[in-house]
Formats: structure tokens, sequence, C-alpha cells
């Protein structure tokens, strides 16, 4: 684990005490990574803008025993406050019409707080989505969001590839025609079960790590 990420979550402990695990958990990093519970996450945005886009729709699936079970998922469509623009429906297909009746941005974190807790998160590009679920969650931490996270990009050896589908070919994993934040999950899962088989039997703490 990067030594910076985790002085950084040690001052959010300190600073905001209990507050701060209203929305955060503890991981144990002695723990093998067979025996650790990860849950694969994915957002679609109304954009690509970091600062002014929001989430429309979060998908998650949880891996236990690093075996994925297609039955402990999660998806929610939710209504922001910005529309999705037309080069971001064009890929992910949601239109505002499909927004109109939508759990709160209150009850979907709620819910992903439920699903997640306990678990390392695990993503693509993760930086992305992890900043659009802090904007789910502002509301409901006192502190920031800091959970601990992989992005599969960080398992990768060699040269990074330039974008998922490169990755899945170079995995030798078929690309599916389905776009959805569930869908990318899951082929996020399939990457980061392929890519951690290495580490299965090393302690949570010798694989990449990070909060930030």
């Amino acid at each position: 684990m990067i030594l910076l990420d985790r002085c950084i979550r040690y001052v959010y402990e300190r600073v905001y005490g209990e507050r701060f695990y209203r929305c955060n958990w503890d991981v144990d990093l002695n723990l093998t990574v067979s025996d650790t519970t990860f849950v694969v996450c994915d957002t679609e945005t109304t954009g690509l803008d970091i600062k002014k886009d929001e989430p429309i729709a979060i998908g998650a699936l949880k891996i236990r025993a690093l075996h994925l079970d297609l039955s402990e998922k999660f998806y929610r469509l939710l209504k922001p406050k910005k529309l999705p623009d037309r080069s971001s429906i064009e890929i992910h297909g949601i239109t505002p019409s499909d927004l109109t009746s939508v759990y709160t941005q209150e009850d979907v974190g709620k819910d992903l707080l439920n699903f997640a807790k306990g678990s390392v998160l695990v993503g693509y590009f993760f930086h992305f989505d992890l900043e659009m679920i802090r904007k789910l969650l502002k509301d409901l931490c006192p502190s920031i969001f800091l959970p601990y996270f992989i992005d599969v990009l960080d398992l990768y050896p060699g040269e990074k590839p330039s974008d998922m589908e490169s990755m899945l070919s170079a995995l030798g994993i078929p690309l599916s025609a389905r776009h959805s934040a569930l869908e990318d999950a899951y082929m996020t899962a399939l990457i980061f079960l392929k890519l951690i088989k290495p580490y299965e039997k090393k302690k949570l703490k010798a694989v990449p790590l990070r909060v930030l």
C-alpha cells in the first residue's frame, strides 16, 4: 500500500473519529487475498468532466474466495441535477426518460454502502469512478469516502493497455457487446480474477492497495 495513502487515511481517522466510520470501514490487511471479499464497481455518468458531471448509474458485483457470484449484484439508476449529454448517451444508452422514476441519491448511497461494507473495492481506471461515488455519498459522509481499493491497471504487468477493450483482448477475455455499469463491472471482475491470481496466497498488504 502506498505510504502516502496510508498516512492520509490515518489523519482522517484521527480527525473525524467515530464519524469517519459512518461511510468507511477497516480491512484486515493480514488476510490472504483468497480470504478477502472484493466488490467490483463501475459508474455511468452525465459526461466525462470529473468536476462538473454526476453519476447516473452504478453497478457492482461481489467476489468471495476469488469466486464471482453473479447473484450478489448491485445496480441502481439515479437522477442527476444535470441531464446526460449526447456523447455520454451514445456510450451508455441511458436517456433522460430513463431517469424519471429512479432512486434518490441518498437511497442509492445507503444501499451501496450496505452492499460494499467490509470489502476492498476494485475498478478499472477507478479514480474517476471513485470521485463519482464520493459525489453520491457527499451528504452521507461527515468525512471523505476513503475505501481501500485496487485498480486493475496497477495489477497489469508491463506497459498498460490504452483502454479496457485492449486489456480484455491482451488477456484473452471476450468483450461483451453490451455497455452498462453492471456489464463493465463484470468485465472488470474478469480482468481482476485473472490478474490477481499470482497474489492468491499472499497477504492483502502485499497487493497494490490504494485509498486515493
